[in-house]
C-alpha cells in the first residue's frame, strides 16, 4: 500500500532451508497510474452511486404522492418525514463505499500501492514512504478517476440524479451540513482520515500486520468513518470522491454546485492523513523498520531490516504466493 514495486518469485526454492530468491520488480508508471485511476473511478462510481440511490428515493418518491395528498398539508408533511432520508440511510452508503474500497485495495494495491486518494498518497510521501516526485502524477490520476467515475453515475441517474425538484443531490456529493461551521465540518474530515490513514498504516505498510487483512480492515475503517461523519460533511475522506460529482453535476440546469465547501475536503483529509502517519510511526515505532513495504505486504511475507541501534539484522518473514490475495 507504500510504494509501487511487484514482487515475483522468480526461482525454485534453492539450499537446504528451500527458501526462495525473490526479486522485487517495479511495475511501470503508466501501469501504476492506470491502476490508480480505475480504482478511484470504481470507489466514485459505486460509491457514490450508492448515496446518489438513496438521496434521491424519497425525494421521487415525495414527487408522485397524489395531487389530493398534496392540498392536505398536515398529511403531506408526515408522509415527507416517513420518506425522508434518515441517519440509517448512511448504513447501506457506507456499506457500499468500505467493500468497494476493500476489493480495489486486492485488486490493484500489488500493481501501484493501492492509494486511490490524494490524501493517502500525499501522507505517505511526507513520510517517506513513497516517492514524492510521483506524487503529483499520482494526485492527478487519483482526481481523473474520481470525475470519470462520477460522469458514470451521471449516465445512469442522468438528471434525477444531480437535482430533483429543488433538491440539491448532486450525485451523492457530500456536503457541509447546513448550520455546521468550516472548522467543524474540517474537523469531521481529518477525523475520518485520521482513522483511514491508520488503518492503512497499521495492517498495509507496517510489515508486522497480520497477513490478507489488509483491504477489508482499510474498508471497514472507511465505513466507520462514514457513519461518525456522515451528517457533518458526508463523511468524504477523500479530495477525488468529493471533486467528481461537482464536476459531473456541472451539465445540468438549476443545479448549484457548493464550491466553497470543497477547500474543507482538501485541508481536512491532507490534515488528518498527515497527522496518521506520525501519529502512528511514532506510538508504533515503526520508523525504525527500513525501507517501506512493497504493495501487498499486509498479505505477503516480507523481508525485515531492523535498523534500530546502529546495527542490521535480517529476517525473512514466511512469503505466500504473491499472486494471490
Amino acid at each position: 500500500m507504500a510504494t509501487s514495486a511487484e514482487t515475483y518469485d522468480t526461482t525454485p526454492p534453492t539450499g537446504k532451508e528451500g527458501l526462495l530468491e525473490v526479486a522485487e520488480v517495479q511495475a511501470p508508471l503508466a501501469r501504476r497510474l492506470g491502476a490508480e485511476f480505475l480504482g478511484t473511478l470504481l470507489l466514485v462510481a459505486i460509491g457514490t452511486g450508492a448515496a446518489t440511490a438513496y438521496l434521491r428515493g424519497p425525494i421521487v418518491l415525495s414527487e408522485q404522492l397524489p395531487d389530493a395528498l398534496r392540498q392536505v398539508p398536515e398529511q403531506l408533511a408526515i408522509f415527507n418525514a416517513l420518506l425522508s432520508v434518515s441517519l440509517s440511510d448512511l448504513v447501506p452508503v457506507a456499506i457500499a463505499f468500505a467493500f468497494t474500497l476493500a476489493f480495489i485495495v486486492y485488486a490493484f494495491g500489488g500493481v501501484s500501492g493501492g492509494h486511490f486518494n490524494p490524501a493517502v498518497t500525499f501522507g505517505l510521501a511526507v513520510s517517506r514512504r513513497f516517492p514524492f516526485a510521483e506524487a503529483p502524477l499520482y494526485m492527478l490520476a487519483q482526481v481523473l478517476g474520481g470525475i470519470a467515475g462520477a460522469f458514470i453515475v451521471a449516465g445512469i441517474f442522468n438528471e434525477t440524479g444531480a437535482i430533483v425538484g429543488d433538491q440539491q443531490i448532486l450525485f451523492g456529493a457530500p456536503r457541509v451540513a447546513d448550520g455546521v461551521e468550516f472548522w467543524q465540518a474540517t474537523l469531521a474530515e481529518t477525523l475520518i482520515t485520521f482513522g483511514l490513514m491508520m488503518a492503512i498504516m497499521a495492517v498495509a505498510v507496517d510489515r508486522r500486520a497480520p497477513k490478507g487483512w489488509s483491504g477489508l480492515v482499510i474498508g471497514m475503517a472507511l465505513g466507520a468513518g462514514l457513519l461518525a461523519t456522515g451528517p457533518i460533511s458526508g463523511g468524504s475522506a477523500n479530495f477525488a470522491r468529493t471533486l467528481g460529482p461537482y464536476v459531473a453535476a456541472l451539465p445540468f440546469d438549476g443545479v448549484k454546485v457548493p464550491w466553497g465547501d470543497l477547500l474543507v475536503y482538501a485541508v481536512g483529509p491532507l490534515v488528518g492523513a498527515t497527522a496518521a502517519v506520525f501519529t502512528y510511526e511514532s506510538i508504533s515505532g515503526m520508523e525504525r523498520v527500513a525501507p517501506a513495504p512493497s504493495p501487498g505486504a499486509a498479505t505477503h511475507g516480507e523481508e525485515i531490516i531492523d535498523v534500530s541501534a546502529g546495527a542490521e539484522t535480517t529476517a525473512t518473514a514466511p512469503r505466500e504466493d504473491p499472486r494471490t490475495p
